[in-house]
């Protein structure tokens, strides 16, 4: 059996017309998504919230707020790449998460309350 691999037509920015121009988005997304090495998902619902992260080995984070007055501090400065869904629901909730490791590999966090506190450290 005997495979060939021919190349996709490529729409450029000066074919597309109304008939293309999905063929032409799907095109560049799965271009992009195989040059993505990390995924951050940052969703605030509510007023006042605050919302700060800082990883030096980005991998996946999916953290979201529902709720007024949330403050979330995710900071990883390991060289262990960040695997965690955290998910508030409430207000005047206060989360501090600093490094990751093994044990932190896969973490989902889910709050559902009213003026929690939660500090994580993980070296």
């Amino acid at each position: 059996m005997l495979f060939q691999f021919i190349s996709a037509q490529t729409i450029t920015l000066n074919n597309i017309n109304s008939s293309n121009i999905l063929e032409y988005y799907k095109q560049t997304e799965i271009k992009n998504l195989s040059q993505i090495q990390s995924v951050n998902i940052l969703t605030q619902n509510g007023i006042g919230n605050t919302a700060e992260t800082y990883d030096k080995t980005p991998k996946y984070l999916n953290l979201s707020q529902n709720g007024n007055f949330n403050t979330t501090y995710f900071i990883n400065p390991n060289n262990y790449p960040t695997n965690a869904e955290i998910r508030i629901n409430g207000s005047g909730n206060y989360i501090d998460i600093t490094g990751t490791n093994s044990i932190s590999d896969g973490m989902k966090v889910y709050i559902n309350a009213n003026d929690m506190t939660l500090f994580m450290r993980n070296y």
